[in-house]
């Protein structure tokens, strides 16, 4: 199988101003951030959505995420900056002659790439369609927990008679060898799911976490729950924060995550195994307020990161 090794350049700049690399020929990181645009419509008039201007849109207000490389996260006892760490903005895998299919593919070997040459690979969509390529590249990997920060499921096995669409990323992941377990972190209110689709969710054995209970029993219920020793991905379809932290997203559902409890996960994943990679999807540009919601966003992005390549050069 090939392997995508070019991407387009990102615009209007990098991801906070990061070095670009679209040769992944070159790619010498610790982590690469690219974007996957385009998930599969189920509709032809959907396609492209807002959602596939989110990654650019994203990057526009890098200056309002992060002032420069030497500034440092208070919250993290001012330990780290984005300078002490090797990480590059990857360009966007392109859309080429329209192929979705092709676009699923090169997304997929992207991610396997990065996975085969060490990198952690940080995937910014687009709808939450393109989570499937993105967990199917994780293959180079094996007995990967899946955290999905979500307010909906997923577990549609088709929905218009697509299998790929953003109504089944959990379904399909549930299908691959190389996944062991998934936590649904998040979920409340209505969706696409029907009865059928929860119950097989269940017979699985995923672990469903209601944003309900988190807020009755606080994340470290959630935490508490994970694997010792465990690799993590993290797959945040950002509806599953509370509109008040980003409200710059289509299906909006009120209770949801706060800030503070998605960091306190994030810390919590570093402390008890280590991430092995993050799909952020589901941002939608036309709705967001003043950019707080690609400001938030981008800082959850960097807070991950931070975490886990400072816990990576620890020693244990």
């Amino acid at each position: 199988m090939k392997e995508i090794l070019k991407t387009e350049p990102p615009t209007p700049c990098s991801f906070v101003n990061l070095p670009i690399v679209t040769d992944w020929k070159e790619l010498d990181a610790q982590a690469v951030i690219f974007g996957v645009p385009y998930g599969k419509p189920y509709q032809i008039s959907q396609f492209p959505n807002d959602q596939s201007r989110a990654p650019n849109a994203f990057r526009a207000a890098s200056s309002r995420i992060l002032i420069d490389h030497e500034v440092i996260d208070t919250d993290m006892s001012g330990k780290n900056s984005v300078s002490q760490f090797k990480i590059f903005d990857g360009g966007n895998v392109p859309l080429i002659e329209n192929d979705i299919q092709r676009h699923y593919d090169d997304a997929e070997r992207a991610v396997r790439y990065a996975i085969k040459k060490g990198v952690m690979p940080v995937s910014i969509g687009g709808d939450d369609g393109i989570t499937n390529p993105v967990i199917r590249g994780l293959d180079g990997l094996n007995d990967i927990t899946i955290i999905q920060i979500d307010a909906h499921l997923d577990w549609r096995d088709e929905r218009f008679g697509e299998k790929d669409g953003y109504s089944s990323p959990m379904r399909r992941a549930s299908e691959l060898d190389h996944i062991s377990a998934i936590h649904q972190v998040g979920i409340r209110s209505f969706g696409s799911s029907r009865k059928t689709d929860l119950e097989q969710a269940k017979k699985w054995g995923s672990k469903i976490h209601s944003a309900q209970k988190i807020h009755s029993n606080g994340m470290k219920s959630v935490i508490d729950d994970l694997p010792v020793g465990g690799q993590f991905f993290v797959s945040l379809d950002v509806d599953g924060l509370d509109p008040s932290v980003i409200p710059g997203t289509i299906a909006l559902a009120p209770g949801g995550i706060v800030w503070w409890e998605l960091v306190e996960l994030f810390e919590g994943l570093t402390k008890k195994g280590n991430v092995v990679g993050l799909n952020l999807v589901e941002l939608a540009p036309q709705n967001d307020l003043n950019q707080i919601s690609m400001i938030t966003a981008g800082r959850l992005i960097l807070k991950l990161l931070m975490l886990q390549l400072n816990s990576s050069a620890s020693p244990s």
